[in-house]
């Protein structure tokens, strides 16, 4: 049985450093779960948080830029979590259709920005 995976580890297993398919100029926003990926990827535009040195103060600069990295964030992780209501997406996917598990990821995504529409009125 497969335990947990962190998040970098993952990612640097499905995209390997030294493979380039990631298109220029495009910005990749991380959490702090992604430390080290500027030095793995030196071509990505990485937007990550700055993490509080150990005894010293963030700059008013850093917390800022920290509040405008964290406000993009949050949508990104309500809609994560939006989509996560549809138990399909979460629970144990006993499919055995290729591709399938991508067409069931697109259908809930839709159904979340469908309800966030109709929720705007």
């Amino acid at each position: 049985m497969e335990g947990k995976k962190h998040d970098y580890r993952m990612f640097k297993e499905l995209f390997p450093p030294s493979v380039e398919i990631f298109p220029e100029n495009t910005t990749f926003w991380m959490d702090l779960g992604f430390i080290g990926i500027d030095k793995d990827y030196p071509s990505m535009n990485i937007m990550m948080p700055n993490k509080k040195p150990k005894g010293k103060e963030l700059s008013d600069e850093e917390k800022t830029q920290n509040k405008i990295i964290s406000g993009f964030r949050v949508l990104v992780e309500d809609a994560i979590g939006g989509v996560k209501r549809f138990k399909i997406t979460t629970d144990k996917f006993r499919n055995k259709k290729d591709y399938f598990d991508d067409e069931v990821m697109l259908v809930s995504c839709g159904l979340w920005n469908y309800h966030l529409m109709c929720s705007c009125d």
